[in-house]
Formats: C-alpha cells, structure tokens, sequence
C-alpha cells in the first residue's frame, strides 16, 4: 500500500497575501496571518513535536486541526498554544485494517511486537534517537492505539520496548 497524498488546492490564494509553499504556511498555532488560521490538507506548520513542518492528509486531522484553528482565533498571541497532534490515519481495505500513528522515517529502526507479516496481522513500532516515532498495525488495532498512546506520551524507545515485552 502506498499514500500518494494530494496536492492542496491553493491556487485561488495567489496574491491574498498569505505564504503559500505546499500548502499555506502557518505558525505552530495554524496562524496564517493575522486574524487567519488554515487547518487540513491545505495548512502546512511547524509541528513542535517532531520539529518539522508538515502536512497531514487525513480527515481526521481536518477535524482536530479546525477546531484548534477556531479556538486559534479566538485566543491572543500570549495565550494561543501550539498544534502538536501525533498524526495518524487508517483504511479499512476489505479485510484489512491498516492504520498508521506518528512519523516515521526511513532510517528509523523497526521492531515487529506482535504478530506476523506472513499472517497478515501484526504491528510494527519505529523509533530514533532514543524515541519512540510510529507504529503501524494491520489489522492491530487495539496494539495501534496502545502504542498512539505512548506516543502522545513522547514516549522513549526503551519504554516502547519495555511495553512490548510485557505484552507478551
């Protein structure tokens, strides 16, 4: 399976003054501009907890983002808080649930904690630098949201592994 994502739709924002550069740049408040928020696939920010800017194609995020983005412009600068979600996504294809919660990157390490890839059922978590970055299960569910859950945490790896090791 591959997540070919989309591309934001921001051509009608060319010359409104907001930054647009794959999707509209906000801070890590989904502030755009002044009295602006952008939330979905189309708002790019700064998510402090992976220190990166990004984009999240997900409806889920959509949802959670534009609350936050409503909230965002109702709040001063000193009071606003930053948009930190850990984000994730899942597809039901056909008897396959395939969900997916953090960022992972390629050279992460990866660790099978329970199941198998030949049975078609298992979950997977990666981490770097000490830390737990993502899981991903196939039709794992109750293990995906576990592990979510120690990434809201900022988990370390070790726990991550302590955690799976306990499972068993």
């Amino acid at each position: 399976m591959v997540g070919i994502g989309v591309v934001p739709n921001t051509e009608w924002l060319q010359g409104s003054g907001l930054t647009v550069d794959d999707g509209v740049l906000c801070d890590e408040t989904c502030l755009a501009a002044p009295d602006v928020t952008a939330a979905g696939d189309v708002a790019r920010w700064p998510n402090p907890r992976y220190g990166e800017a990004m984009r999240v194609e997900h409806w889920d995020n959509a949802v959670e983002q534009g609350a936050h983005a409503a909230r965002r412009l109702m709040l001063s600068d000193e009071e606003a808080e930053p948009f930190s979600p850990v984000p994730w996504f899942w597809s039901d294809q056909y008897d396959r649930k395939v969900q997916m919660a953090g960022r992972p990157r390629a050279d992460d390490e990866v660790n099978v904690v329970d199941g198998s890839f030949e049975e078609r059922r298992f979950a997977a978590i990666y981490g770097r630098d000490g830390r737990l970055t993502a899981v991903f299960g196939m039709n794992r569910p109750r293990q995906v949201m576990q592990y979510r859950g120690l990434l809201e945490r900022d988990a370390s790896w070790s726990e991550a592994l302590e955690f799976a090791r306990d499972q068993t």
